[in-house]
């Protein structure tokens, strides 16, 4: 009876084993591929300044976001869609730079924002109140554009011009 048990403990060790290989191989490929598709751009007008957004609105894309980027220009950004208004959160785990978070609710209200969030800081960033978007941008944007709580934000065409009021949702 112990040479059967050990026989089938082995047999089913081992299947674990190779099936967590190849989970661990179809996670780092499905990694790989979310990695190297384009994100949609989309503008997003704040105020008196325009950046031109890429655009995570998948699992995968979000957790990316800007990691892995040396750095952003002032006229970049990283838009968060989690598609539906609830409460979420970013961290700076990885990231090489900072940057001001911008949490933005389904009408394109701004209604929270982190100004230079540091990279590596261990610290989680909560949205506070239901929110759909984080813009993530280069930090010092809000503090130089006057970015603040309560104001609108518009999303057009991925273009450098003042986008149109879309009702709070980025143009197809």
């Amino acid at each position: 009876m112990r040479e059967l048990f050990g026989s089938v403990w082995k047999t089913l060790t081992f299947a674990i084993v190779v099936g967590l290989g190849g989970l661990v191989g179809t996670v780092s490929a499905w990694a790989q591929t979310v990695q190297n598709q384009p994100l949609r751009k989309v503008s997003v007008t704040l105020g008196d300044t325009v950046v031109i957004a890429s655009i995570a609105e998948t699992d995968g894309a979000r957790l990316r976001g800007l990691l892995g980027r040396e750095t952003i220009s002032e006229d970049q950004a990283m838009l968060l869609d989690f598609v539906n208004e609830s409460n979420y959160a970013i961290h700076m785990q990885g990231m090489k730079f900072p940057i001001d978070a911008i949490w933005i609710d389904a009408h394109g209200e701004i209604k929270f924002i982190y100004q230079s969030v540091q990279p590596n800081s261990g610290e989680v960033y909560p949205s506070m109140v239901p929110a759909r978007y984080c813009l993530e941008t280069k930090a010092g944007l809000c503090r130089k554009y006057a970015v603040k709580i309560g104001q609108k934000v518009h999303f057009g065409p991925p273009t450098r011009e003042k986008a149109p009021d879309t009702g709070g949702k980025p143009a197809k």
